[in-house]
């Protein structure tokens, strides 16, 4: 039986440093975007929340059925997908075009952030793009897309959106199938994301990807 499992080695300071700024930042982009106080505070307790919990270790314990890390990543991924489609959501769905799009470019230095956990001995291969991870593209060509928005037809948007969703899909479903449980399917163990500050990756960096994508699609599709 699985216990409570630490992380296989000490993270370095740049990593953990890196995904705090990452957050903060993205938790910043929304509020100053928005123009939102009521974001702003929101979103640092829910990093403050998040924080403590992967701090703590309750999310690390893998002795019961499911383990606290899948409930919980349930209800944050669902929580996220009813706030897309809230009033608040339609607010964000109002933001130009270019700048949803523009947006989700976030992912590159996530990944390489990712890559570096890996290399480090921290995250396991398979969650980088030497592995099954090819969320990189999204970020890519979110870049690459951002001067043509305006040119581009709306199925191509919608195309491009729906493709990377499916990748930023795929990793997740990589990263839950990686997680010492019933269920598991990949080796070695993804324990990382239970851990502070890593456990603002799918809380924070994948809801926001997610919230993103839904934005985007609601737009384009009319509410």
């Amino acid at each position: 039986m699985y216990g409570m499992m630490p992380l296989p080695v000490a993270p370095s300071a740049l990593l953990i440093g890196g995904f705090v700024v990452l957050a903060i930042s993205l938790v910043a982009t929304y509020a100053l975007t928005l123009k939102s106080w009521g974001f702003a505070a929101g979103g640092s307790i829910w990093l403050l929340v998040t924080g403590l919990l992967g701090d703590s270790g309750v999310l690390a314990d893998f002795s019961s059925t499911p383990p606290p890390i899948l409930p919980f990543l349930l209800l944050v991924f669902a929580g996220s997908a009813l706030l897309a489609f809230s009033p608040f959501g339609k607010r964000i769905a109002a933001l130009p075009l270019t700048f949803l799009v523009g947006f989700l470019a976030f992912r590159v230095p996530v990944e390489w952030l990712i890559h570096r956990a890996v290399g480090e001995g921290v995250a396991p291969p398979q969650m980088t793009w030497t592995g099954m991870n090819f969320d990189i593209l999204a970020g890519v060509s979110a870049l690459i897309l951002i001067p043509f928005v305006k040119r581009i037809p709306r199925w191509g948007i919608l195309l491009w959106n729906s493709c990377a969703l499916a990748l930023l899909l795929w990793i997740v479903g990589v990263a839950v199938l990686s997680m010492p449980t019933a269920i598991q399917q990949i080796k070695p163990d993804n324990i990382w994301v239970v851990w502070f500050p890593f456990i603002w990756l799918p809380t924070v960096a994948v809801t926001a990807a997610l919230i993103g994508h839904l934005a985007i699609f609601r737009k384009l599709l009319g509410n």
